[in-house]
């Protein structure tokens, strides 16, 4: 065991070998410090709901975990488009009443908001390091608050974002699916997904023989890998949690493999399946590949750049210094020896 974070100020404590050994591939728990955080206390997300004009996705508390009939069409498996009942409150009124109007709501992107932003900012420097060392390119960052009643349910869904999920006050029990496993979700699950048609994905008694189940209380958080589906039940309290999300080059090579696949299906052609073949997956993921690395150099590049105006200011400074060295006003730095750092300079 390998444990970084360990200074108070910290936000989480990990486990440098259990995440490089699970992140990206198997759900693993982590301890965080988050739990008295005055951001993240009820009262703060009431006035936060109130600040974002009523911005935010919400529903009963006691929906079935599965959404998706099996004679249903394969479009339109949203949350929103699927028009699940919701309390007649507003979100304001929804976190202030959360004990008792049987809800789960989600603050979506808190990161818009100064103080979340700077939150956000500080818990992604201390995991950056590990997680790009398994998925590099870590962009898209962002933050959603979670508020739910006691024994609210959240149905089965996946995100194709990695994600860590910090309890922060109450408990929950979380049901997560093998998404890597086409034994236990199928391709045309991940398929329709990535083809646009929403994230709500159907639940069967099999999936929960083979889910994966993690019960969170406050101060503990978990992995959820891209693509794992996954519902929430809630415990016999009030529950806030904090969701970190963000996407990667390993993200971004499997929505283009699905894309690509979907390009060659529309001319009639039968592509190998995402994993079935990855030489033939590399070969299809290059030039998504190709253009995030060369994003990430200009970008690097730009940020190491000075800019047009310090390079104004630069060289209004250094010509006349030049000027006055070249007519023999400024004295050009020696040694302790007397020698010219210029000559000792061009002789090493």
């Amino acid at each position: 065991m390998s444990i970084t974070n360990q200074s108070p100020d910290s936000k989480l404590v990990i486990d440098a070998d259990e995440f490089s050994a699970y992140f990206d591939r198997y759900p693993f728990k982590l301890v965080h410090r988050l739990a008295q955080h005055p951001l993240l206390q009820l009262p703060r997300l009431v006035q936060l709901a109130h600040d974002r004009g009523g911005e935010a996705l919400y529903f009963r508390g006691d929906h079935r975990i599965n959404q998706v009939d099996d004679d249903a069409p394969a479009t339109n498996r949203t949350f929103i488009e699927k028009k699940l009942a919701r309390p007649a409150l507003s979100a304001a009124e929804t976190i202030a009443q959360i004990a008792a109007c049987s809800a789960w709501l989600q603050l979506r992107d808190v990161g818009t908001d100064r103080e979340y932003a700077q939150l956000l900012a500080e818990i992604i420097d201390e995991f950056r390091p590990h997680a790009e060392s398994v998925a590099p390119g870590l962009d898209s960052a962002r933050a959603d608050i979670f508020v739910s009643s006691p024994r609210a349910t959240t149905p089965f869904h996946l995100d194709e974002e990695h994600n860590f999920l910090l309890q922060i006050r109450g408990s929950k029990q979380l049901s997560i699916c093998d998404g890597f496993d086409p034994d236990v979700v199928s391709r045309e699950t991940l398929r329709d997904f990535f083809r646009g048609n929403g994230e709500l994905a159907r639940h069967t008694a099999r999936l929960e023989e083979h889910a994966v189940h993690v019960t969170l209380q406050a101060g503990e958080g978990v992995h959820i890998p891209p693509c794992h589906p996954h519902w929430v039940q809630n415990g016999a309290e009030v529950s806030i949690s904090l969701g970190i999300l963000w996407l990667s080059d390993v993200t971004a090579r499997r929505r283009h493999l699905y894309r690509v696949n979907g390009w060659l299906e529309r001319l009639g052609l039968q592509p190998a399946q995402p994993g079935e073949h990855p030489k033939l997956d590399a070969l299809k993921a290059w030039p998504a590949t190709l253009k995030r690395r060369a994003r990430r150099a200009l970008q690097a590049r730009a940020n190491r750049a000075p800019s047009p105006e310090s390079r104004r200011a630069w060289w209004k400074m250094a010509r006349p210094k030049r000027c006055a060295r070249s007519a023999g006003l400024v004295n050009v730095p020696t040694t302790a020896d007397g020698e010219s750092l210029t000559g000792l300079l061009r002789s090493l």
